[in-house]
Protein backbone atom coordinates (compact mmCIF):
# COMPACT_ATOMS: atom_id res chain seq x y z
CA UNK A 1 0.00 0.00 0.00
CA UNK A 2 0.84 3.94 -0.65
CA UNK A 3 1.56 4.76 3.27
CA UNK A 4 3.83 1.32 3.79
CA UNK A 5 5.79 1.97 0.45
CA UNK A 6 7.09 5.54 1.70
CA UNK A 7 7.17 4.49 5.33
CA UNK A 8 9.90 2.00 4.14
CA UNK A 9 11.33 5.00 2.43
CA UNK A 10 11.82 6.98 5.43
CA UNK A 11 8.60 9.30 6.36
CA UNK A 12 3.26 14.18 11.59
CA UNK A 13 0.13 15.36 12.24
CA UNK A 14 1.44 18.34 13.45
CA UNK A 15 -1.44 18.74 10.84
CA UNK A 16 -3.44 20.83 12.99
CA UNK A 17 -3.34 24.36 13.11
CA UNK A 18 -1.28 24.25 16.52
CA UNK A 19 0.75 21.59 14.58
CA UNK A 20 1.25 23.34 11.53
CA UNK A 21 3.03 26.54 11.55
CA UNK A 22 1.40 29.70 11.01
CA UNK A 23 2.68 32.24 8.49
CA UNK A 24 3.86 34.21 11.74
CA UNK A 25 5.81 31.10 13.16
CA UNK A 26 7.61 30.23 9.89
CA UNK A 27 9.90 33.08 10.02
CA UNK A 28 10.72 31.48 13.44
CA UNK A 29 13.09 29.50 11.95
CA UNK A 30 16.90 30.91 12.23
CA UNK A 31 18.38 28.31 11.87
CA UNK A 32 18.38 26.90 8.10
CA UNK A 33 20.96 26.95 5.36
CA UNK A 34 21.22 29.88 2.91
CA UNK A 35 20.08 26.96 0.12
CA UNK A 36 17.43 26.09 2.61
CA UNK A 37 14.43 28.51 3.93
CA UNK A 38 11.32 28.33 6.11
CA UNK A 39 8.46 29.44 3.06
CA UNK A 40 5.22 31.14 3.79
CA UNK A 41 3.06 27.45 2.08
CA UNK A 42 -0.10 28.49 0.44
CA UNK A 43 -0.52 24.97 0.53
CA UNK A 44 -4.13 23.83 2.22
CA UNK A 45 -3.66 20.45 2.20
CA UNK A 46 -1.35 17.78 3.24
CA UNK A 47 -1.03 13.79 2.90
CA UNK A 48 -1.07 11.61 5.53
CA UNK A 49 2.03 9.96 3.51
CA UNK A 50 3.81 13.27 3.82
CA UNK A 51 3.67 12.86 7.76
CA UNK A 52 4.22 9.10 8.86
CA UNK A 53 7.87 8.70 8.42
CA UNK A 54 8.66 11.93 8.55
CA UNK A 55 12.06 12.91 10.90
CA UNK A 56 11.40 14.72 13.97
CA UNK A 57 13.73 17.49 14.96
CA UNK A 58 14.16 18.32 18.34
CA UNK A 59 15.17 21.86 20.08
CA UNK A 60 18.26 21.78 18.31
CA UNK A 61 17.10 22.12 14.59
CA UNK A 62 19.99 20.10 13.13
CA UNK A 63 19.18 16.92 15.25
CA UNK A 64 16.50 14.72 14.59
CA UNK A 65 15.04 13.01 18.18
CA UNK A 66 12.33 10.79 16.12
CA UNK A 67 10.00 9.87 14.07
CA UNK A 68 6.45 9.92 13.02
CA UNK A 69 5.06 6.74 13.22
CA UNK A 70 1.24 7.18 13.04
CA UNK A 71 -1.56 9.40 13.87
CA UNK A 72 -4.78 9.98 15.41
CA UNK A 73 -7.76 11.14 15.09
CA UNK A 74 -11.56 11.46 16.15
CA UNK A 75 -13.84 9.85 14.12
CA UNK A 76 -14.59 13.17 12.17
CA UNK A 77 -11.07 13.07 11.05
CA UNK A 78 -9.84 15.50 13.21
CA UNK A 79 -6.12 15.13 13.77
CA UNK A 80 -5.48 14.69 17.80
CA UNK A 81 -2.08 13.19 18.56
CA UNK A 82 0.52 12.04 16.68
CA UNK A 83 2.71 8.91 17.67
CA UNK A 84 6.25 9.42 17.68
CA UNK A 85 8.82 6.88 18.01
CA UNK A 86 12.35 7.23 20.05
CA UNK A 87 15.35 5.29 20.70
CA UNK A 88 15.93 2.36 18.70
CA UNK A 89 17.97 1.49 15.32
CA UNK A 90 15.88 2.01 11.99
CA UNK A 91 13.09 1.06 13.59
CA UNK A 92 13.30 -2.10 15.67
CA UNK A 93 13.29 -1.38 19.55
CA UNK A 94 11.59 2.24 19.31
CA UNK A 95 9.59 3.59 21.88
CA UNK A 96 6.23 4.76 20.88
CA UNK A 97 4.74 8.40 22.64
CA UNK A 98 1.60 9.78 21.69
CA UNK A 99 2.42 13.61 21.44
CA UNK A 100 -0.72 15.77 21.24
CA UNK A 101 -0.74 17.59 18.08
CA UNK A 102 -0.79 21.27 20.04
CA UNK A 103 2.84 20.26 21.16
CA UNK A 104 3.91 19.86 17.61
CA UNK A 105 5.15 22.51 14.95
CA UNK A 106 5.65 21.46 11.40
CA UNK A 107 6.84 24.13 9.13
CA UNK A 108 7.43 24.16 4.59
CA UNK A 109 10.90 24.14 4.13
CA UNK A 110 11.69 24.55 0.88
CA UNK A 111 15.51 23.66 -0.72
CA UNK A 112 15.99 24.57 -4.28
CA UNK A 113 13.03 23.73 -5.89
CA UNK A 114 11.51 20.85 -3.48
CA UNK A 115 9.37 21.47 -0.28
CA UNK A 116 9.55 19.26 2.37
CA UNK A 117 7.63 19.52 5.57
CA UNK A 118 9.80 19.47 9.16
CA UNK A 119 8.37 18.37 11.87
CA UNK A 120 9.74 19.65 15.43
CA UNK A 121 9.22 19.25 19.09
CA UNK A 122 11.10 22.19 21.66
CA UNK A 123 12.66 19.09 23.49
CA UNK A 124 15.64 17.08 23.49
CA UNK A 125 15.93 13.43 22.55
CA UNK A 126 16.27 12.73 26.27
CA UNK A 127 13.46 14.59 26.83
CA UNK A 128 11.55 12.56 24.38
CA UNK A 129 12.84 9.28 25.45
CA UNK A 130 11.45 10.09 28.88
CA UNK A 131 8.16 11.02 28.06
CA UNK A 132 5.27 8.45 28.88
CA UNK A 133 5.37 5.27 26.61
CA UNK A 134 2.79 3.85 24.95
CA UNK A 135 2.52 0.05 26.08
CA UNK A 136 -0.84 -0.86 24.67
CA UNK A 137 -1.91 -2.15 21.64
CA UNK A 138 -3.66 0.75 18.94
CA UNK A 139 -2.22 3.42 21.13
CA UNK A 140 -5.12 2.32 23.71
CA UNK A 141 -3.30 4.51 26.27
CA UNK A 142 -4.54 7.58 25.34
CA UNK A 143 -7.85 6.85 26.17
CA UNK A 144 -7.11 6.14 29.75
CA UNK A 145 -7.88 9.33 31.90
CA UNK A 146 -4.49 9.14 33.93
CA UNK A 147 -2.37 8.46 31.09
CA UNK A 148 -3.47 11.46 29.11
CA UNK A 149 -3.55 13.57 31.91
CA UNK A 150 0.15 12.65 33.11
CA UNK A 151 0.98 12.85 28.89
CA UNK A 152 -0.46 16.31 28.36
CA UNK A 153 1.37 17.58 31.62
CA UNK A 154 4.38 16.39 30.75
CA UNK A 155 4.39 17.89 27.04
CA UNK A 156 2.60 21.23 28.40
CA UNK A 157 -0.66 20.69 26.32
CA UNK A 158 -2.93 20.59 29.15
CA UNK A 159 -5.84 21.80 26.61
CA UNK A 160 -4.90 18.46 24.20
CA UNK A 161 -7.92 16.56 23.24
CA UNK A 162 -9.15 13.40 25.40
CA UNK A 163 -10.15 10.88 23.15
CA UNK A 164 -12.83 7.51 24.08
CA UNK A 165 -12.46 4.04 22.30
CA UNK A 166 -15.19 4.97 20.25
CA UNK A 167 -13.88 7.95 19.47
CA UNK A 168 -10.42 7.26 18.35
CA UNK A 169 -8.59 6.21 14.79
CA UNK A 170 -5.45 5.65 13.76
CA UNK A 171 -4.38 6.29 10.50
CA UNK A 172 -1.94 3.35 9.92
CA UNK A 173 -5.28 1.00 10.38
CA UNK A 174 -7.30 2.73 7.87
CA UNK A 175 -4.89 2.27 5.37
CA UNK A 176 -4.96 -0.18 2.61
CA UNK A 177 -8.75 -0.76 4.13
CA UNK A 178 -11.23 -1.93 1.38
CA UNK A 179 -14.10 -0.14 0.78
CA UNK A 180 -17.52 -1.43 -0.17
CA UNK A 181 -19.81 0.32 -2.48
CA UNK A 182 -23.18 -0.07 -3.38
CA UNK A 183 -24.43 -3.71 -3.20
CA UNK A 184 -21.23 -4.61 -0.86
CA UNK A 185 -18.85 -5.13 -3.83
CA UNK A 186 -15.58 -3.41 -3.36
CA UNK A 187 -14.34 -0.36 -5.58
CA UNK A 188 -11.11 0.08 -4.39
CA UNK A 189 -9.13 0.80 -1.26
CA UNK A 190 -8.18 3.44 1.55
CA UNK A 191 -4.94 4.48 0.06
CA UNK A 192 -4.15 8.08 1.99
CA UNK A 193 -5.45 10.96 3.68
CA UNK A 194 -5.42 14.66 2.60
CA UNK A 195 -5.88 16.65 5.95
CA UNK A 196 -6.71 20.54 5.29
CA UNK A 197 -5.23 22.47 7.57
CA UNK A 198 -6.44 25.52 8.70
CA UNK A 199 -7.29 26.92 11.86
CA UNK A 200 -7.89 22.96 12.45
CA UNK A 201 -6.56 19.83 10.82
CA UNK A 202 -9.46 17.30 10.00
CA UNK A 203 -9.44 14.97 7.09
CA UNK A 204 -11.05 15.96 3.73
CA UNK A 205 -10.25 13.44 1.37
CA UNK A 206 -9.64 10.06 1.58
CA UNK A 207 -7.41 8.57 -1.39
CA UNK A 208 -9.03 5.54 -2.87
CA UNK A 209 -7.01 3.48 -5.15
CA UNK A 210 -8.81 1.04 -7.78
CA UNK A 211 -7.42 -1.38 -10.50
CA UNK A 212 -3.95 -2.05 -11.15
CA UNK A 213 -1.87 -5.06 -9.89
CA UNK A 214 0.11 -4.85 -6.90
CA UNK A 215 -0.25 -1.09 -7.13
CA UNK A 216 1.20 -0.92 -11.23
CA UNK A 217 -1.41 0.61 -13.16
CA UNK A 218 -3.86 1.71 -10.10
CA UNK A 219 -5.35 4.42 -10.35
CA UNK A 220 -6.52 6.95 -7.33
CA UNK A 221 -9.79 8.80 -6.77
CA UNK A 222 -9.97 11.45 -4.33
CA UNK A 223 -13.16 11.22 -2.37
CA UNK A 224 -14.70 13.74 0.03
CA UNK A 225 -14.19 12.87 3.53
CA UNK A 226 -17.85 13.26 4.49
CA UNK A 227 -19.15 11.12 1.84
CA UNK A 228 -17.35 7.68 2.88
CA UNK A 229 -17.72 6.04 6.10
CA UNK A 230 -14.65 4.66 8.31
CA UNK A 231 -16.46 2.45 10.75
CA UNK A 232 -14.56 0.45 13.68
CA UNK A 233 -15.49 -1.92 16.09
CA UNK A 234 -14.47 -2.89 20.05
CA UNK A 235 -12.31 -5.10 19.10
CA UNK A 236 -10.62 -2.57 16.75
CA UNK A 237 -11.81 -3.42 13.30
CA UNK A 238 -12.28 -1.18 10.67
CA UNK A 239 -14.22 -0.83 7.92
CA UNK A 240 -15.34 1.70 5.22
CA UNK A 241 -18.27 2.24 3.13
CA UNK A 242 -19.46 4.08 0.39
CA UNK A 243 -22.97 5.45 -1.05
CA UNK A 244 -21.83 4.88 -4.54
CA UNK A 245 -20.76 2.47 -7.66
CA UNK A 246 -18.00 1.73 -10.04
CA UNK A 247 -19.35 4.03 -12.47
CA UNK A 248 -19.73 6.82 -9.93
CA UNK A 249 -15.51 6.29 -8.87
CA UNK A 250 -14.39 5.66 -12.72
CA UNK A 251 -16.30 9.05 -13.43
CA UNK A 252 -14.47 11.00 -10.65
CA UNK A 253 -11.30 13.16 -11.40
CA UNK A 254 -8.39 10.88 -10.74
CA UNK A 255 -5.15 12.47 -9.14
CA UNK A 256 -1.39 11.28 -8.74
CA UNK A 257 0.01 10.27 -5.54
CA UNK A 258 3.81 11.39 -6.94
CA UNK A 259 3.03 14.84 -5.92
CA UNK A 260 1.14 14.11 -3.44
CA UNK A 261 -2.20 14.72 -4.91
CA UNK A 262 -1.43 18.25 -5.62
CA UNK A 263 -4.26 18.42 -8.15
CA UNK A 264 -6.38 18.90 -4.35
CA UNK A 265 -4.74 23.00 -4.64
CA UNK A 266 -6.90 23.35 -7.34
CA UNK A 267 -10.44 24.67 -6.99
CA UNK A 268 -11.47 23.58 -10.00
CA UNK A 269 -10.56 20.01 -9.18
CA UNK A 270 -11.74 20.07 -5.67
CA UNK A 271 -15.25 21.57 -7.25
CA UNK A 272 -15.32 18.82 -9.64
CA UNK A 273 -14.66 16.35 -7.29
CA UNK A 274 -17.64 17.55 -5.10
CA UNK A 275 -19.61 17.46 -7.81
CA UNK A 276 -19.03 13.62 -8.89
CA UNK A 277 -19.90 12.53 -5.09
CA UNK A 278 -22.94 14.66 -4.90
CA UNK A 279 -25.30 12.23 -4.80
CA UNK A 280 -23.47 9.92 -2.22
CA UNK A 281 -24.98 9.69 0.78
CA UNK A 282 -23.14 12.05 3.79
CA UNK A 283 -21.72 10.07 6.51
CA UNK A 284 -22.33 13.33 8.99
CA UNK A 285 -23.14 12.80 12.19
CA UNK A 286 -25.93 14.02 14.14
Amino acid sequence: MLVTRILGLFLVLGLVAPVVADDAKTEENKSETSTTKVEKSGDQRIAASRVIGASVYGSNQEDTIGSVNDIVTTKDGKVVYLVIGSGGLAGVGETNHGVPAKAVDLKWVKDGDEKTLKVSLPMTAEDLENAPALSLEHAADLTVDSFQERNSKYFKAQNAEKVKADNMFLVSEMMDLDVKGNGGESVGAIEDIVFNHKEVCEAAYFIMGSGGTLGIGESYTAIPAKKLKVTKTKDDQYTAMIDADKKVIGAAPKVTSDKYYAELENEETRSNVDKAFAEAGSTDKE
